[in-house]
């Protein structure tokens, strides 16, 4: 009987010990090469409406993005397609006159939707999201 109460007093201990708050897991690192899979053109009514999204697949270049600039490469032979400063707020990115917002970041997928930054109201727009992996 003695076993029995030591056994099950155990039992209990490691049921509530293990019940513990988990370590949070840290945030993906946007830095790093990313390799272009897709995109996808959602295309809108001048009210906002969406009327369109087309995906379409492209692994022409990959990104490689540093803790200050993103970095557009030829995925043939490496060669620049552009370099741009950005800054970053929270889930925003702004570099020139492109703003995008990460829709998805994880340790293996990352996803940025481009705004029409020269959208004229009442017209119609498009929005186009690239998808990357790694």
């Amino acid at each position: 009987m003695k076993y029995l109460y030591t056994t099950s007093l155990l039992s209990a201990a490691l049921l509530l010990t293990s019940c513990g708050k988990d370590s949070p897991q840290p945030e993906p690192q946007l830095q790093g090469r990313w390799h272009a899979v897709s995109n996808t053109a959602y295309n809108f009514s001048a009210s906002g409406q969406l009327i369109s999204q087309e995906e379409t697949p492209d692994n022409s270049y990959y990104l490689v993005i540093t803790p200050d600039s993103m970095h557009y490469r030829d995925i043939r032979d490496g060669n620049s397609w552009g370099s741009n400063a950005y800054t970053r707020q929270g889930q925003e990115i702004s570099y020139g006159r492109a703003r995008a917002t990460i829709i998805e970041l994880t340790d293996h997928t990352l996803s940025l939707r481009f705004q029409d930054t020269g959208r004229t109201p009442g017209m119609p727009y498009q929005e186009v999201e690239d998808h990357y992996s790694r």
